[in-house]
């Protein structure tokens, strides 16, 4: 029987069956290992868990009573015949959630008000949506069902009440029973990972608990879709009846298949390392990986503009966007560069805050999307807003000096506007002229002890400034060529001409050599290089 045929009474209910705190859960642990396994368990509770108890309550029928209209990572929405078939549904998931993957927030409810007719399709389901809405907003946290007493021992891993004591690395150690859940699911989740990006690139199974290979340095990438909401909104009132399930539906899907082929021909791009990616979070629009720091930004880079270009030559997805009149699909992407040993979560919530950073772009140009990075020196976890503001030099009491290239724009920007003096073309310029191996033939366009006193000169401020790059262009192997490089990198205004902003690629560039490197010398640097990339086949 084929569950995903439409239901056959004409009186149906929307189901809407969503996960929450979803990052709370994955990132309970600083364990790689159960990072991989929660996330595997949310991707199975939209998906495998709802088709398993559909086609279980539709067996047997010559109609089905329920349909599955969208089953992605965490989420699923059905119409089912009667308000007690999507309860059924969403007892049998809850339960095995409560089962198979204790400590995770999942949510089900049933539209007690029929739709009736097509054209209501839409308002029934932004109806289900509120009452699920209005439903979690009561249910307390699953934290709640295990408070910590005092003589709970607690995970090792997390911190929570333990319910078992596993072996790893032949010591016993206290799992809380979420961990011990997630334990149990990493292989499963990183199989199917390699299964999509590639079996090379992502750390084996027996080395998750080592993570990445990395030469001193790693880095956690969060990527996001910009304005995804807006469409799905957009579809609800453009469509109606069953082209609008459709479109939904399919939409759902096609967007899943953009990010996982626009992810994978980013990782394919690198093709000599193995074991240097951990994907945590892959589906939707939404990505978070850690990986080896050295390719991270090309990886980063190449990612965002292959989402674009896969999303617009994907004939689903054009035609749904000419249809509700966007522009299209763009995405950003924050990138935490961290020393491998420090707190994933710390570092997945600076990504996080990097990546909204990032998407200032979409109030400039919607046709790009933008990357925003940092390297983190400091042991201690902070906020973004904090950590730049010793990189944000107050110029004269009337302008600002931001000593930071983000966001970085990928795409094709408007010529002479903002987005266009930060593209990423012109920090790939910055990074390969700074990071040329030397050599008499063609050294580095600045010479390191340059690079060290133009470093110190900008926290300064902008005399401090220009009496460096002064210094520096006599320096210089070719001082023609480091008078015109500096003009182009060292303080550049930001358009619109007046805004009292200007900022800087010198540095940023300098960290992305680095981290090229890692704990290799600096000459030895992989400085980027600009791609020509073409959209990903497999995700038509």
């Amino acid at each position: 029987m084929n569950s995903q045929s439409p239901a056959s009474g004409t009186r149906r209910h929307w189901v809407v069956i969503e996960t929450g705190a979803n990052q709370a859960y994955v990132f309970a642990s600083n364990k790689q290992a159960v990072n991989v396994g929660a996330s595997e368990l949310i991707f199975q509770a939209g998906t495998e868990w709802v088709k398993t108890a559909v086609d279980k309550i539709n067996d047997g029928r010559a109609e089905p009573v329920v349909e599955i209209v969208v089953a992605a990572s965490g989420k699923a929405l059905l119409l089912a015949d009667k308000a007690d078939a999507g309860r059924t549904i969403i007892r049998a998931v809850t339960r095995r959630a409560l089962d198979e993957a204790p400590g995770l927030e999942i949510w089900g409810t049933v539209d007690p008000d029929p739709v009736t007719d097509d054209t209501d399709l839409a308002d029934g389901l932004t109806r289900a949506y509120r009452r699920q809405a209005a439903w979690r907003s009561r249910r307390p946290s699953p934290l709640l069902r295990h408070p910590t007493l005092p003589f709970t021992r607690p995970c090792h891993y997390s911190g929570q009440p333990s319910t078992e004591i596993e072996e790893e690395g032949g010591t016993p150690y206290p799992r809380a029973a979420s961990v011990d859940a997630a334990w149990r699911r990493r292989n499963a989740g990183r199989d199917r990972m390699a299964r999509q990006l590639g079996n090379d690139a992502v750390v084996d199974a027996a080395k998750l608990a080592d993570g990445v290979s990395n030469a001193g340095w790693i880095a956690v990438m969060h990527a996001d879709g910009n304005g995804i909401g807006d469409v799905f909104r957009k579809i609800s009132t453009t469509y109606s009846g069953q082209d609008f399930l459709t479109k939904l539906g399919a939409f759902s899907q096609a967007l899943d298949k953009v990010t996982v082929a626009a992810l994978r021909y980013a990782v394919e791009q690198v093709n000599d390392r193995t074991g240097w990616l951990l994907p945590l979070v892959v589906g939707g629009d939404d990505v978070t990986v850690m990986m080896d720091a050295r390719p991270a930004f090309e990886v980063t880079a190449t990612f965002v503009e292959q989402f674009a270009r896969t999303a617009a030559a994907h004939p689903g997805i054009a035609r749904v966007l000419a249809d509700v009149g966007h522009p299209g699909l763009t995405a950003c992407a924050g990138i935490a560069y961290v020393k491998p040993h420090y707190p994933f979560s710390q570092a997945y919530e600076l990504a996080e805050e990097l990546c909204s950073s990032a998407k200032q772009i979409k109030r400039v140009d919607e046709r790009c999307g933008a990357l925003d990075f940092h390297v983190l020196h400091d042991s201690v976890g902070q906020r973004l807003e904090r950590i730049r503001t010793p990189l944000t030099v107050r110029d004269g009491g009337t302008g600002e000096l931001r000593l930071w290239p983000g966001p970085v724009v990928v795409g094709e920007p408007e010529e002479g506007g903002w987005a266009a003096a930060r593209d990423v073309t012109l920090l790939r310029t910055a990074v390969k002229e700074l990071g040329k191996r030397s050599s008499e033939d063609d050294p580095p366009v600045l010479p390191r002890s340059a690079l060290h006193r133009l470093r110190q000169a900008l926290l300064a401020g902008r005399t401090e400034t220009y009496r460096a790059r002064d210094q520096a262009t006599v320096w210089a192997p070719n001082r023609a060529k480091a008078e015109a490089f500096l003009r182009d990198h060292l303080l550049v205004d930001e358009p619109p001409s007046g805004s009292g902003v200007t900022f800087s690629r010198i540095l940023g560039a300098i960290d992305l050599i680095d981290m090229a490197t890692g704990t290799a010398p600096h000459t030895a640097a992989e400085p980027a290089d600009t791609r020509t990339t073409q959209p990903s086949r497999e995700a038509a």
